[in-house]
């Protein structure tokens, strides 16, 4: 398949994206209740709600991301800017934990208390996945259909 500009754009995203979000989630699945990951990967504190579903909710993302939706999402982006039809399917697969994950955590944030209304929390920590879920989907999507 042809690699496009767009194509390196959706690419890219994913690889920076997924690769940031990977690193995040294996310092969780090392170091699980450590301060550094409550404030930075969790943004949360346990002693908000029963610290056992917390945590349980958390290392399970934590270990599914490390585990499953880095590897798909990765092996995706690099298919896609090899111009290799599997990529662009991989992306595609790799586009819907972004969706999905996105209204998990929406309801869970809300429910319990730690969604924030500020643009920092809507545009990064929440918008931006699945805003590129969408992007990466349709585009896939499109490309797969289209040829």
């Amino acid at each position: 398949m042809q690699v496009t500009l767009l194509t390196w754009i959706v690419a890219v995203a994913g690889l920076a994206i997924m690769g940031l979000l990977f690193a995040l989630q294996l310092v969780a699945v090392v170091r699980p209740r450590g301060e550094w990951t409550l404030t930075n990967v969790y943004g949360s504190d346990p002693g908000a709600t029963d610290a056992r579903a917390f945590f349980a909710y958390n290392q399970g993302l934590a270990w599914a991301d490390v585990l499953f939706w880095g590897p798909l999402q990765i092996a995706g982006s690099v298919g896609m800017l090899l111009g290799r039809r599997w990529g662009f399917l991989l992306a595609l697969m790799g586009a819907v934990p972004f969706l999905y994950t996105a209204i998990s955590i929406f309801v869970w944030d809300r429910d319990m208390g730690f969604r924030r209304n500020t643009f920092t929390y809507w545009a990064i920590v929440w918008g931006m996945f699945p805003a590129f879920g969408a992007l990466e989907l349709v585009y896939c999507f499109s490309r797969l259909v289209g040829r």
